[in-house]
């Protein structure tokens, strides 16, 4: 059966992407697509391109282009294939048609840094410039647990609250974060989006506030579970951990990050992840000593591509 590939502003069937997404994670145990991506895709992003591969009426592959709003001409490009039509050619004709629909800086995110990804890279001369690691810790039976939480005496923990801390938490976030490609340029249509998806949990998304103001966020440790699914079991992940400025060097990060292991570890889940980038050794090294190791390996490629 032959496969018609089309190309669309938008996302015509988000919900067909999102399907073909969760194959492709259960098969490889790399989701395709960035977390980012997921929720423009559902969200229906205003920019956003798609480049699609149809059989019989079925989605068995897909890419999606998102234009950087903030760098003209800079795309990312994000590409999946459904597991059972693998090695029939489909990404190489969602790569081509990718090459025809941009003009820039394309930047390639290859999940899982899979041979196939690889390859398709180097075709079109993209080059690796980011090393993302993922790593994983047990929770369950695990001896050092609870770790400890060692946190100054002006500061306390307390939950997210919708509707109250989202302005606060933007502004120690974007500070945080403010030479980070993705999680600094959260806006709060992002942070809302995030809110309306079934993971969401505020009771697990933890504030450090001064104490005697607890609407001065000065750190947050955004914790996250992952569903059970097709015989894999929940799993923990530090979602984000972010420090204002003024707190940096004191502890803060470390206590944390503790206390959300701590929150993941009561619900009973088997182990927690995390996402670190490979230059960023002074995290590498916290997050070995809380018992982390590496797990996999997300790889951005980046290139130019001309008429």
């Amino acid at each position: 059966m032959a496969v018609t590939i089309f190309s669309q502003d938008g996302i015509t069937d988000s919900a067909a992407v999102s399907d073909l997404a969760q194959r492709a994670t259960r098969a490889d145990g790399d989701p395709p697509f960035s977390d980012q991506t997921l929720v423009d895709v559902r969200s229906a992003k205003a920019g956003l391109r798609s480049v699609t591969a149809v059989q019989d009426g079925a989605l068995v592959g897909a890419a999606v282009i998102n234009p950087d709003p903030d760098q003209a001409s800079t795309f990312t490009v994000e590409l999946v294939v459904d597991p059972e039509h693998r090695g029939a050619g489909i990404g190489t004709a969602l790569a081509r048609e990718v090459r025809g629909q941009v003009e820039g800086t394309v930047e390639a995110w290859a999940h899982g840094n899979h041979p196939g990804a690889q390859r398709l890279a180097e075709t079109y001369g993209l080059s690796s410039v980011r090393d993302l690691y993922r790593l994983k810790r047990s929770l369950r039976g695990a001896s050092d647990l609870p770790l400890p939480v060692d946190l100054a005496e002006n500061l306390e923990i307390r939950p997210f609250e919708v509707d109250r801390d989202e302005n606060g938490w933007l502004r120690v976030n974007s500070q945080a974060f403010s030479e980070h490609p993705e999680q600094g340029k959260m806006t709060l249509d992002d942070l809302r989006q995030r809110e309306a998806e079934d993971w969401f949990d505020a009771p697990g998304f933890l504030l450090a506030v001064r104490a005697e103001d607890p609407q001065d966020i000065q750190g947050f440790h955004w914790t996250k579970i992952h569903p059970a699914s097709d015989g894999s079991p929940a799993m923990g992940e530090v979602y984000a951990v972010g420090i204002s400025p003024e707190q940096q060097g004191r502890g803060v990060g470390k206590a944390l990050t503790a206390a959300g292991i701590n929150y993941l570890a009561d619900q009973d889940l088997e182990d927690v992840m995390l996402y670190v980038d490979g230059d960023n050794t002074a995290a590498m090294a916290l997050y070995e000593k809380l018992g982390f190791e590496r797990w996999h390996l997300d790889v951005m490629f980046r290139g130019e591509i001309t008429g």
